[in-house]
C-alpha cells in the first residue's frame, strides 16, 4: 500500500507532479532512443513527498523508502534497456520490487530535462556565466530548446584561465582537460553526461571550447587535432546540482510538498 496521505499534500496525487515535470521537461523533447515519463506506480496514487536522484541505487532507493517517499524522480531511467524478468537476484530488481511493495512511484526526465528551457544544460551555461546562449541542435519547433547549448563568455579568457575557474565551482575541485593552455576562449559549447557526439557541433559552430561530463579517448584525440579545447567535468559533477534544481522547481510550483534531492546518493568515482 502507497505509504503517503493524500490530506497531507493537498490532495495531490502522483498525475499532478507528473503533469509538472512534463511542464518543466515536454517528454517530446528526449531522445528516440530513451526511455523517459513514468515508469513504475499508479497515477492515482497519493503523493505527499518527491525525492528526486541522478541515478536510482539500491542506497537511493532504501532512502525512499525510509523517508515515505510517493514518488522517486530519477535522471538516469531504470528498466533502461527493459527486462524480462524482475528478481532478486538483480540490483536492479531489488530496487523495483522494494518500491512496489513500498508503494513508491518512478518517474524520469533524462534527456528531455537535459534539453529543456530550464534544463541541465541551460544551467550549466548559466553556471558558466555564457550570454546568446542557444542550442547546439534546436529542437525541430522551438528555437531555445534543444541538445546541449553554445554560447560567448562576457570577456576571452586562455583555456587554463577558464579551466581553474571551473575548478573553484562547489564539487569541482578536479577536472581532466584536452588543449593548450594560452588558447583563447570566447564561444563555449556544453552537454551534460556522456556527450562526445556533441563535439563535432561545437566545431561546427565555431565554438573554442566544448564541456561535458565524460567522454571517449579518441573524441579527446578529435579535439586536440581540431584545436578546440575539451574539459571534462565526470559524469555525476555535469549532471547532479541540476537534480538538486529540479527539486526546488518542483517544490516552487507545490508549496505542501516535501521535496528533496537525495542525501545519500555519491559520485561511484574517487580520487586519490
Amino acid at each position: 500500500m502507497p505509504q503517503t496521505d493524500p490530506e497531507a499534500a493537498g490532495g495531490l496525487r502522483a498525475a499532478d507532479v507528473v503533469r509538472t515535470l512534463e511542464e518543466l521537461a515536454p517528454s517530446s523533447l528526449a531522445e528516440d532512443w530513451d526511455n523517459v515519463g513514468l515508469l513504475l506506480g499508479d497515477r492515482n496514487a497519493p503523493v505527499a513527498s518527491v525525492l528526486t536522484c541522478l541515478t536510482l541505487t539500491e542506497d537511493v532507493a532504501a532512502e525512499a523508502v525510509e523517508s515515505r517517499a510517493g514518488l522517486v524522480v530519477t535522471h538516469h531511467p531504470v528498466l533502461f534497456r527493459g527486462a524480462k524478468l524482475l528478481t532478486t537476484d538483480s540490483a536492479e530488481g531489488r530496487i523495483v520490487l522494494q518500491l512496489v511493495q513500498a508503494g513508491v512511484a518512478v518517474y524520469s526526465p533524462h534527456t528531455a530535462y537535459d534539453s529543456a528551457r530550464l534544463g541541465v544544460n541551460a544551467q550549466l551555461a548559466e553556471l558558466f556565466g555564457l550570454v546568446d546562449v542557444r542550442p547546439l541542435r534546436p529542437a525541430d519547433d522551438l528555437s531555445d530548446v534543444g541538445g546541449g547549448r553554445f554560447g560567448e563568455l562576457a570577456n576571452e579568457a586562455p583555456l587554463s584561465e577558464f579551466v581553474a575557474r571551473l575548478t573553484s565551482l562547489p564539487g569541482q575541485e578536479r577536472l581532466q582537460f584536452v588543449g593548450r593552455d594560452d588558447r583563447e576562449v570566447r564561444r563555449v559549447a556544453v552537454a551534460c553526461g556522456s556527450a562526445g557526439e556533441f563535439l563535432g557541433d561545437a566545431i561546427r559552430l565555431g565554438c573554442d571550447l566544448f564541456v561535458t561530463g565524460e567522454t571517449r579517448f579518441h573524441t579527446c584525440l578529435e579535439a586536440r587535432t581540431a584545436d578546440v579545447g575539451l574539459v571534462l567535468l565526470g559524469h555525476y559533477a555535469s549532471e547532479r546540482p541540476a537534480v538538486e534544481r529540479l527539486a526546488e522547481l518542483v517544490a516552487e510550483r507545490h508549496p505542501d510538498l516535501d521535496v528533496a534531492a537525495s542525501h545519500v546518493e555519491r559520485d561511484p568515482i574517487r580520487w586519490t
